[in-house]
């Protein structure tokens, strides 16, 4: 069985980054210990990965111990809502 390779015709971005990869480092290394998503990202650091709902909540509940700022929170939630619309069962974030 052959995998074929499509070109991407559009992608939509959000009006602003969820969270900062880079910088928040309390939050990236709990969704790596849950969802594993560096294996996704090329080595520098750039790529798409998804987190699942769940692992999202689970940060949302630990946000003071993750250091989580109160804008992040808000920005979590609006992705959780998001995917409600396609009834999704986990975020796509893109890194660059």
């Amino acid at each position: 069985m052959s995998i074929r390779a499509y070109r991407v015709v559009e992608i939509v971005y959000g009006e602003e980054p969820s969270f900062n990869v880079s910088h928040e480092h309390e939050l990236t290394d709990f969704l790596e210990s849950e969802a594993l998503f560096s294996d996704s990202l090329g080595s520098n650091g750039s790529g798409m990965f998804d987190i699942p709902v769940t692992v999202l909540r689970k940060a949302i509940r630990k946000a003071k111990e993750l250091n989580l700022s109160a804008e992040t929170v808000e920005l979590l939630r609006k992705d959780i809502e998001s995917t409600k619309v396609n009834k999704d069962e986990a975020v796509t974030y893109c890194c660059f």
